[in-house]
């Protein structure tokens, strides 16, 4: 009998517009390894949340067809005995710690299933090992950054040894070191001990290949459930596809082969007549910096916080007016922190700071509102209305708009932004990307922000909602707008900004323009690096290596159709 069996189940959040899951049929035997795909809100967080009974017991809502877990009704059962078989980690583990440390966090859940003390004490301390985080066992756990409490609960989960692993984008807030080290820990958990994983994910270069099995979800509803491989046949080189980069940019560039990692890219390169294209070896021109004004200035900042570690250590960094800087790091480098210490939101230990001209302090804060938008890593943070409508209007209230001028910018956002279908649904409902557009669709409002200033902007985001969210920054980039934002997706990276910082250990290790810092390394750099650096160094973006490819496509049939004709 399948693990996991659904039958014709329609789903409906209370006060939901449409059904958040429609006529969904699926079923998952013992040890598969399930990729979850699709775009922002399309029902993936739902159809998790229905393996472990939280909808719809928590949830409330009204639920038809029938839903079967481990052999239990998830109906009838509910969410106490299904969390004995089934191990969740959220989208946001905010929502999911509960203890005080590390160490406490991970040993509750274990506690709560009357395990022996030596069998705690044991689970406990492989999982610290395991997830790399002995180090910070008695940490505090609010103190921690959003990737290492990510951690935290996954290992949490896994201390239970769950028969079902179900994770809703657990990579979201990991740099990218960190996200290889969990998937590649998640991978020898279900290859060793055959455990199921279901997981959602939309950075897919990262684990595309470790599934045996790939369903894609639109409005609720499954439009395709198949391999890896006849995914990417299906989507072929339709724009939006939902693959990892290197597939899809072969994908667009017509090929007939689609590979799916970096390795099986070359071995494809590397059967063809050796070469790169004549546009390829040329260097690209470096971005120099203008020598306008500075939006943003730090001098020799540190920051070391109460009874804690220094957590940025003699900081120099300028964001050029009108300018796109993106900062990248591991977890704990340092990156929040930098940015509260930016806007004033964290009073300094030693060092300058210069923001907009001021020197920064909550108390002044007010007066820049007018002229920066901050969307901080927890969009939960930012949320005061019951509605995602309201909450747009009350941001254009406190800037002046009433009437039909505030409903019209109101509509405006809600189709830049994707946003029309979940106009009445509360914020804090919404899936993750959602929450984190709604962020950006309110500090976007009139008038135009100076600066905007973005933390972990693309979390939970799909590649379509990505590519619109750029599209809005670059619009608001030349209308003269600067953007300094904290990232882990190294491609979203690669293409907003101009220049990139990398820090570690609370420094800036390296700082200049993006295409020298993201080319030519193993994790800080986009799949069509590491694909073609070799023989055609600074391509970071698609859209040059789908350039590439197609001429390196069409020379190759032109040589096949030459070879025909002299054996004809």
């Amino acid at each position: 009998m399948a693990l996991v069996e659904i039958e014709n189940l329609t789903y409906w959040y209370p006060r939901g517009e449409r059904p958040a899951l429609r006529d969904v049929n699926l079923k998952v035997e013992k040890g598969e390894f399930v990729l979850l795909t699709g775009p922002t809100g399309c029902g993936k967080t739902t159809l998790m949340r229905l393996l472990n009974g939280l909808v719809p017991h928590f949830h409330g809502g009204c639920l038809r067809g029938k839903a079967r877990v481990c052999d239990m009704d998830v109906v009838s059962s509910g969410p106490r005995p299904l969390s004995a078989r089934v191990g969740m980690v959220f989208q946001d583990p905010e929502d999911q710690l509960v203890s005080t440390t590390v160490e406490k966090e991970v040993r509750f859940g274990l506690e709560n299933a009357g395990l022996p003390s030596p069998v705690i004490a044991k689970r406990v301390e492989e999982m610290l090992a395991g997830m790399g985080l002995s180090r910070l066992r008695r940490s505090f756990l609010p103190e921690l950054s959003g990737g290492e409490a990510q951690k935290v609960i996954l290992a949490s989960i896994l201390a239970l040894h769950p028969e079902i692993l179900v994770l809703d984008e657990p990579t979201s807030q990991l740099d990218p070191l960190s996200a290889e080290e969990l998937l590649t820990l998640v991978r020898r958990i279900h290859e060793e001990t055959g455990t199921t994983v279901i997981m959602s994910e939309h950075r897919l270069e990262r684990c595309f290949h470790y599934a045996s099995r790939v369903i894609h979800l639109e409005r609720g509803s499954v439009l395709f459930d198949g391999t890896p491989e006849e995914a990417a046949r299906w989507w072929g080189g339709r724009e939006g596809a939902f693959l990892p980069p290197v597939a899809r940019v072969f994908a667009r560039a017509g090929w007939k082969e689609i590979p799916l990692t970096v390795n099986q890219a070359r071995l494809l390169l590397a059967a063809l007549e050796p070469g790169p294209p004549e546009s390829c070896g040329r260097p690209h021109a470096e971005e120099a910096l203008s020598g306008e004004g500075a939006s943003v200035e730090a001098r020799d900042l540190w920051y070391v916080y109460p009874a804690g570690p220094e957590a940025l250590r003699g900081i120099d960094l300028r964001v050029e007016d009108k300018g796109h800087l993106v900062i990248m790091g591991e977890n704990g480098a340092g990156k929040s922190t930098l940015l509260r210490c930016l806007l004033g939101l964290l009073l300094p230990t030693r060092g300058k700071v210069s923001l907009l001209g001021w020197k920064p302090n909550r108390e002044r804060l007010p007066e820049l509102a007018s002229r920066l938008a901050y969307c901080p890593q927890n969009p939960n943070t930012y949320f005061l209305s019951s509605t995602v409508r309201g909450e747009l209007l009350r941001t254009l209230r406190l800037r002046g708009y009433r009437g039909a001028d505030a409903e019209a910018l109101i509509e405006g956002q809600l189709r830049s932004f994707g946003l029309e279908g979940v106009s009445e649904r509360n914020p804090r409902d919404l899936s993750s990307g959602e929450k984190e557009k709604l962020v950006l669709a309110s500090s976007l409002l009139p008038p135009t922000p100076e600066l905007l200033v973005l933390d972990e902007p693309t979390r939970g985001m799909d590649y379509r909602s990505k590519e619109e969210v750029l599209e809005i920054l670059r619009m608001h980039g030349e209308g003269g707008s600067t953007v300094l934002a904290v990232t882990h997706d190294v491609e979203f990276a690669a293409n907003l900004a101009e220049r990139v910082a990398l820090m570690g250990d609370g420094r800036i290790i390296l700082e200049g323009p993006t295409r020298n810092v993201l080319s030519d390394s193993l994790f800080f750099a986009p799949q069509v690096n590491r694909l073609l650096n070799d023989f055609c160094p600074g391509i970071i973006r698609e859209g040059e290596a789908v350039s590439i490819l197609k001429t390196l496509r069409e020379r190759a049939e032109g040589r096949k159709e030459r070879g025909a004709e002299t054996c004809s």
